[in-house]
């Protein structure tokens, strides 16, 4: 019992915490207000707004999905094989049920949501 230490003797906050940090400058409440007005926007000045343009891109595909794209443009489903497979899309969802439709949109708006986030992280 002799080697335990008794911890009596110690105060409770002997921790060291520094010297305290102030501000530089020093503001009010008064100076914030008249701040945070002159970033405001008039409003005879607009803010442009974010337009979303798809932009090309490149898709692996196997050479028979190639080919069979490239035959429907080839028999007049489409001038290039992109506009044949934006009819073969476009024919695909008209074809849904209210259902499908409504799972297709709220997707297609996740996929689109994160493609312009992207887009403006850059």
């Amino acid at each position: 019992m002799g080697l335990v230490k008794s911890n009596k003797d110690k105060k409770k906050n002997s921790l060291s915490r520094g010297p305290s940090i102030q501000p530089q400058q020093q503001f009010t409440l008064d100076d914030l207000k008249t701040d945070t007005k002159k970033d405001i926007p008039k409003s005879n000045e607009t803010i442009p707004e974010f337009i979303y343009e798809p932009k090309p891109t490149t898709l692996k595909i196997d050479t028979k999905l190639r080919d069979q794209i490239n035959a429907l443009s080839l028999i007049g489903y489409g001038d290039t094989q992109k506009e044949a497979v934006e009819i073969i899309i476009n024919n695909m969802i008209e074809a849904m049920d209210v259902d499908e439709k409504r799972k297709f949109d709220l997707q297609y708006e996740v996929l689109e949501a994160k493609t312009i986030k992207q887009i403006k992280k850059k």
